[in-house]
């Protein structure tokens, strides 16, 4: 929520007027990417001090609804970066489909100047095929290194976690090539 959230700016720079200005800022976004990276800040550096933060950030593992920070639907102008006619067979487009489910984090443990990481990730069921969230629990492992080992789900939310990846539903089962051009 703190992404959309209105931050109100006291002294702005406006080009047309060419003067400080007070405004408010408001971010959010036109189309959802098919994987959404989201980047914990971990570390916080001041004048003084360097430091890396350790608070507890609960994230959703299933049914992340990015709704809240998308743009409300307007007469734009045709986007250059949308994909030709025929490269988007399953109307895979950003707009419709706001439910993001998380397939990967990314932990940082130990301190600021030495630390290690390590990546918990959901896998696919036994018979093999896309992880389905909510057909039960996932399964998950996690990848330290060499070793890897079973992870409970409840340990996935953890005060290490650094980097969430999650991917949009509608193209959970889509192979790489249906979403990008990987051709080269």
């Amino acid at each position: 929520d703190a992404f959309a959230k209105k931050e109100k700016i006291p002294e702005a720079f406006c080009s047309k007027c060419k003067d400080l200005k007070s405004c408010v800022k408001e971010m959010s976004l036109w189309r959802l990417p098919p994987v959404l990276i989201i980047h914990l800040k971990r570390f916080q550096f001041t004048q003084y001090s360097r430091r890396k933060l350790r608070n507890q950030v609960v994230f959703p593992l299933n049914g992340f609804d990015a709704s809240r920070i998308v743009a409300p639907d307007t007469d734009a102008p045709d986007d250059p970066d949308d994909p030709p006619a025929g490269r988007n067979p399953l109307n895979v487009d950003g707009r419709s489909e706001f439910l993001y489910d998380l397939y990967a984090v990314v932990n940082h443990l130990g301190a600021l100047s030495a630390g290690h990481y390590v990546a918990s990730v959901r896998v696919p069921p036994p018979g093999g095929g896309a992880p389905v969230p909510g057909a039960g629990p996932s399964r998950w492992k996690c990848y330290n290194d060499a070793q890897v080992t079973d992870l409970d789900e409840a340990d996935v939310v953890d005060p290490s976690a650094y980097i969430l990846f999650y991917i949009r539903r509608d193209v959970r089962g889509l192979a790489l090539e249906d979403v990008w051009d990987v051709a080269g």
